[in-house]
């Protein structure tokens, strides 16, 4: 898969958007700062190193977290309303969804 630049600044914004959404302060101010910081970085790296993996292209990286943030919503959203009873905290599940793979 290849991204356009368009589509890679379009997955970084969506990033931020979740953390203003999702997070709350103080750690939303600790988490822009850090990503922020390595923007350039993240902003165009891959999800893995080999070809044969997930999302092993430029943008993959913050692309894929973006897609397993939004699943996590979803399932979380199915089991709730299947009466499953949450022992965690949306935000909680999206800080654990956004950094699953640093």
């Amino acid at each position: 898969m290849n991204l356009t630049v368009e589509q890679i600044q379009n997955n970084w914004n969506e990033f931020i958007i979740y953390i203003n959404t999702y997070i709350s302060s103080p750690r939303k101010e600790k988490l822009l700062e850090f990503y922020n910081r390595y923007q350039d970085r993240l902003i165009l790296m891959p999800a893995a190193h080999k070809k044969e993996y997930h999302n092993a292209f430029p943008g993959g990286y913050i692309e894929h977290v973006n897609r397993v943030m939004e699943a996590s919503l979803k399932i979380n959203q199915t089991w709730i309303d299947l009466g499953v009873e949450q022992n965690y905290t949306t935000e909680e599940l999206i800080f654990s969804a956004m950094n699953h793979d640093l």
